[in-house]
């Protein structure tokens, strides 16, 4: 489950990063170049493990845990370690890719006779 989880974040972040430099979304998003930045090194990761279901699963957790953090951070301040701006809708987008991240990482992978039951 982590894998194709990281493919599709990959795409989406390293498109949020490249994307973020030609449309300003300063009130809404805020994305500064930093936060840019951190996108395409994100996105870049996630599709670099994307091809291992192990290292998906342990990014997964590694990632979800600190967009959480990162979320929870957000809802203190305006301002996270003067490398990005937090706004309520880069919060609520950071609570969901934490959530979505933590449960493939987490999830406990399905057994065998599982996925043979599956797909009868």
């Amino acid at each position: 489950m982590a894998q194709p989880l990281m493919r599709v974040l990959g795409v989406i972040f390293v498109l949020a990063g490249v994307i973020g430099y030609f449309v300003p979304l300063e009130g809404f998003l805020h994305l500064t170049a930093t936060h840019n930045i951190i996108h395409l090194i994100t996105g870049i990761i996630f599709l670099a493990v994307s091809n291992s279901e192990h290292y998906s699963m342990w990014v997964s957790r590694i990632f979800g845990i600190v967009y959480l953090l990162v979320a929870i951070l957000g809802l203190f301040t305006d301002n996270n370690f003067g490398l990005m701006m937090s706004t309520p809708a880069t919060d609520i987008i950071h609570f969901i890719i934490g959530a979505l991240a933590a449960y493939a990482g987490f999830k406990k992978p399905a057994s065998s006779a599982e996925k043979q039951n599956q797909s009868v």
